[in-house]
């Protein structure tokens, strides 16, 4: 393995994936909450702002669920994963269709900041899984 790769290797295991999978989403929250506010209005930036949130809450307590099973019931873990991703989606799809959103709701900001959101924690999240495989593979 090269000098690069050894720096860049989770060894926290499913803690170090919420920690790196967490901190560029809350970033790009923060800046696409931003970007709505001053380009569009403060309830698009509030709202791009909220959804991401809300995203990020969902992605890190299934994250948080898998990493206290790991620790006790590993067999657990990947049936866990998936169950807590139907759920998310299952919880999502609650909020969008029952849930009335509040007047000052932008659609428009809160669709982009969810999006933006779930990009940025998916891709955020696979490569902390690449880099804590390369700390059990090397």
């Amino acid at each position: 393995m090269n000098d690069v790769a050894k720096r860049y290797v989770n060894k926290k295991g499913w803690w170090g994936i919420l920690l790196h999978a967490s901190w560029p989403t809350l970033l790009a929250t923060g800046l696409i909450g931003l970007i709505f506010h001053l380009v569009r209005s403060s309830e698009a930036g509030l709202s791009a702002l909220t959804a991401g949130i809300a995203v990020w809450v969902l992605s890190a307590v299934s994250v948080v669920l898998i990493a206290v099973i790991w620790k006790n019931h590993r067999n657990l873990a990947i049936p866990v994963a998936m169950g807590a991703f139907v759920a998310k989606m299952v919880i999502l799809g609650f909020l969008l269709t029952v849930v009335p959103p509040p007047e000052w709701l932008h659609t428009t900001g809160a669709a982009i900041g969810a999006l933006v959101a779930i990009i940025v924690w998916q891709v955020a999240e696979v490569v902390a899984f690449i880099n804590t495989r390369r700390l059990i593979y090397s």
